[in-house]
């Protein structure tokens, strides 16, 4: 079956000599992985930049349901991400982005991963665009994430206590913190210190562990934490 679909890259693997595989996350599907021949190689016409993590793109693609891996016709950006890729600090929260949503992203149909994938949509333009006040995007994206994957919350506290854990009581910083990411924009200055930062993040990464077993160790963590240390 011959099907056209909307797809964010999340990441590719290297195939055989010239080719790669890509996972894209794609409005119809869910999470696919596609082979994408020759791309590599010298005398290709297209540019491997088409699959760069949060590359937005029009696929036109062979589906068939029990094949592991599809196979892509055709495609183009659907709106070119050019400064997510020029800024060192937007591809390092990019990098981080895509191996965690590499590991949590389900493979499903319906309206529940169609709403997710508008989400997605809506948040990779926004990181795009925006020129300043990005060292907290990544806590933006992941807490606004949650709604989509049945883990939604309205206070930083609740991270806490839907893990049946404990928390110091020299935390409240932090908390409130968190509570201030759930109940504000992208946009919104909220400030807070790089410790603050790595400190809440390391509560929603133990959160999502919490609730999806695919979540392991995130390798991506450390290069974060040297850019925005």
């Amino acid at each position: 079956m011959i099907a056209n679909t909307r797809g964010i890259v999340i990441k590719y693997l290297k195939y055989q000599e010239t080719s790669i595989i890509a996972q894209i996350f794609t409005e119809k599907y869910g999470l696919t992985p596609f082979i994408v021949n020759g791309i590599r190689s010298a005398r290709s016409k297209r540019s491997i930049g088409y699959f760069q993590p949060f590359s937005l793109l029009d696929l036109i693609a062979y589906i068939k349901p029990n094949r592991e891996i599809q196979r892509i016709s055709d495609y183009k950006y659907l709106t070119p991400t050019y400064h997510i890729q020029q800024d060192i600090r937007k591809s390092s929260i990019t990098l981080f982005l895509s191996e965690i949503l590499g590991k949590i992203l389900k493979h499903e149909q319906g309206e529940s991963h169609e709403q997710l994938f508008s989400f997605l949509h809506e948040s990779v333009l926004l990181f795009d665009r925006q020129t300043s006040k990005i060292e907290n995007f990544h806590l933006h994206f992941l807490l606004k994430m949650l709604p989509y994957l049945g883990l939604s919350v309205d206070r930083g506290e609740e991270l806490v206590e839907n893990m049946d854990s404990e928390i110091l009581e020299e935390d409240s910083e932090m908390l409130d913190f968190v509570t201030r990411i759930i109940q504000t924009e992208y946009e919104t200055d909220i400030g807070g210190t790089g410790e603050l930062r790595f400190k809440s993040l390391d509560l929603i990464i133990k959160y999502l562990r919490h609730h999806t077993a695919e979540l392991s160790e995130v390798k991506s963590l450390k290069v974060l934490h040297q850019v925005f240390q």
